[in-house]
């Protein structure tokens, strides 16, 4: 089945600064921005700015299980909210994606991520120096929709996938210091 994103998710706008984020290390909110999102790789409030904000709305706020889309920048990458990131907001150079019924999130931030998504993004951003996907144009993206029980085995294929290149890219790593531990002990005997 094919639907417009639109009427599988809520996409909410993210909060618009006003210039500088200032930063606060006590402040009350978390903010999530662009440096902090990698295709594949979860959120952590840990790495976040914190800042103080009197007019952050509830919409502004992440949840678990949003999908999160950078909607500027050469690469439109999405990222799933696998954890409950309390008072951490997104700012404007996102759009969340709350997905409904039906809609597995992990499956979604996946489906975005893939290359007909990318090209429908790049083929509909705006703006000349720095693209931009708009919230019309997120919203009118047609999503590849299988059963729920595919949708959730497609996810968790990816998500293994993604576990096996990091596996691999540290055992690339460790065979690299061992040879090189190696060649060092030779020309030091």
């Amino acid at each position: 089945m094919i639907c417009l994103l639109e009427k599988i998710a809520r996409v909410r706008s993210g909060y618009s600064f006003r210039g500088r984020i200032e930063e606060a290390p006590d402040g009350a909110f978390r903010v999530v921005q662009i440096k902090d999102v990698s295709e594949g790789e979860s959120v952590t409030a840990e790495d976040l700015v914190r800042t103080n904000l009197l007019d952050a709305k509830p919409d502004h706020l992440l949840r678990r299980g949003d999908v999160l889309f950078a909607s500027r920048g050469s690469r439109k990458q999405s990222v799933l909210i696998d954890r409950e990131l309390p008072n951490t907001i997104f700012g404007s150079q996102f759009f969340a994606c709350e997905a409904g019924d039906g809609v597995d999130p992990a499956y979604l931030a996946w489906y975005l991520n893939q290359r007909p998504a990318q090209r429908y993004f790049e083929e509909t951003a705006v703006g000349s120096n720095v693209r931009i996907v708009t919230k019309e144009s997120l919203e009118r993206l047609q999503v590849i929709l299988p059963p729920l029980e595919t949708q959730r085995k497609i996810a968790e294929i990816y998500r293994l996938s993604l576990r096996e290149q990091r596996l691999l890219e540290e055992i690339r790593r460790k065979r690299e210091q061992l040879v090189e531990a190696a060649l060092l002990k030779c020309i030091h005997s």
